[in-house]
């Protein structure tokens, strides 16, 4: 079988959106005709050590570096190191090298020692024939694109957010390091994909004339359904407590102040007990959330996983009556898709969220659920007292059959085929 090397900063045990949906592809490949050889950042000690793949296991991952020992880590810290975010005690010189933490500062470094390990690789695995690479930040992709010229390579590059975080619209292009790397890979003429169609029309209007429409394929967020967590599991029952998962976005200071105002309101004015209803949070924002929460009324209410990666996350949806996800008010947050609410619509869990109007928001109205308007504390209070009611009634929307179908890995990697067509005779 072909051989596909993937570079990326994002791999389990870190658990970010993009980490997860690298996973996927890789466990994914082989039913478009690529055996997966990962290079992926440190493994991270106390973290969830293995992840059980679906169909196919990703056995060939070569890490940048050695381990980092989080063993003794805060929940708080281990929630920071999960999801890639700077941790100054455990930013010893070697993390620095090896690509754990993606904040900018270690960018060259780690594609440096990075090019050396690609190059063993291609000498030790004359089968590899094609290179992905996920981005942002963008040293994956700089380093594929290197790598594809200097190797005659197939690529295909895996653009998940606006690379320039400032997002700056049509116009003088900005001068600013992550613009112009953003421009280089942008109008580098290979095939990339991304995975909302808002996404792609930013990037085309932000590039429009100079970024042909054929050269950016949607590739969604997709669920596994051959994963062992898609089991089927029994509704708690109504007369017992509300199980609700929920994954919080980092969020901007208002954002999360207004979401918590909600709750408490919520929880306060309707009486709103623990034995009512049980919320688990967990994702990038969970750790500040819980720094919140403190002794607030909606506090007895919440618990919070900062320390289960991907695996756990797919266990508290499995387990919930109903799941969401909290975005803030940022500018890409109406362009992108949370992968564990892609993941709850395939396992036919009832959707809701406060969210801004956006991408993940049509789909949650899609699937039939609800939403409050992200930093909207009367619209989040009111948010969950409609599905709280909504449950004890057994009224929760149950996504249909149709949305369940279009969002399947087997449809995604049919466009990472199309995306890869134009180089490679598949």
């Amino acid at each position: 079988m072909r051989k596909s090397l993937i570079l990326t900063r994002n791999f389990p045990p870190l658990a970010t959106g993009d980490a997860s949906r690298v996973w996927k592809i890789a466990s994914n490949l082989a039913s478009i005709g690529w055996e997966p050889v990962v290079v992926a950042p440190p493994a991270v000690a106390g973290a969830e050590l293995s992840l059980s793949s679906g169909a196919n296991k990703v056995a060939a991952v070569y890490r940048t570096g050695p381990g980092i020992d989080g063993s003794k880590l805060e929940p708080a810290d281990m929630n920071a190191l999960l999801h890639g975010k700077p941790l100054p005690v455990v930013r010893t010189l070697a993390s620095r090298f090896t690509g754990l933490f993606r904040d900018g500062h270690d960018g060259d470094a780690w594609r440096n020692g990075a090019a050396l390990l690609v190059a063993k690789l291609l000498e030790e695995n004359p089968g590899i024939d094609m290179l992905y690479a996920q981005g942002p930040p963008v040293e994956p992709l700089l380093l594929a694109l290197e790598t594809a010229r200097k190797h005659s390579l197939a690529v295909v590059l895996d653009i998940t957010a606006p690379l320039d975080p400032d997002m700056p619209g049509p116009g003088p292009a900005s001068s600013s390091p992550a613009a112009r790397a953003e421009g280089e890979i942008l109008l580098s003429g290979v095939p990339m994909i991304t995975t909302t169609r808002a996404l792609k029309e930013y990037f085309l209007k932000k590039y429009i004339g100079r970024l042909d429409h054929g050269a950016m394929t949607i590739v969604p967020n997709a669920f596994d359904s051959t994963h062992p967590v898609f089991g089927a599991t029994e509704p708690s029952a109504r007369n017992g407590a509300m199980r609700i998962a929920l994954f919080i976005d980092d969020l901007p200071k208002p954002d999360l102040k207004a979401f918590i105002d909600g709750l408490d309101s919520w929880a306060g004015s309707d009486r709103i007990g623990n034995g009512d209803v049980e919320i688990t949070m967990f994702g990038d924002g969970a750790g500040d959330m819980a720094g919140r929460v403190g002794k607030s009324p909606a506090g007895q209410l919440l618990s919070f996983d900062l320390e289960g990666g991907i695996g756990r996350q797919l266990e508290h949806c499995r387990n919930a009556d109903l799941c969401g996800a909290v975005l803030g008010r940022r500018p890409s947050g109406a362009r992108i898709l949370p992968d564990r609410l892609v993941d709850a619509l395939g396992m036919g869990r009832p959707l809701m969220g406060s969210l801004p109007d956006g991408v993940a928001a049509n789909l949650v109205h899609e699937a039939g659920g609800a939403t409050a308007p992200a930093g909207d504390s009367k619209a989040t209070a009111a948010l969950f007292r409609s599905q709280f009611a909504a449950w004890r009634s057994g009224a929760l929307a149950v996504p249909p059959a149709g949305l369940i179908s279009r969002h399947a890995i087997t449809g995604a990697m049919q466009e990472l085929t199309r995306a890869i067509a134009p180089q490679y005779v598949l």
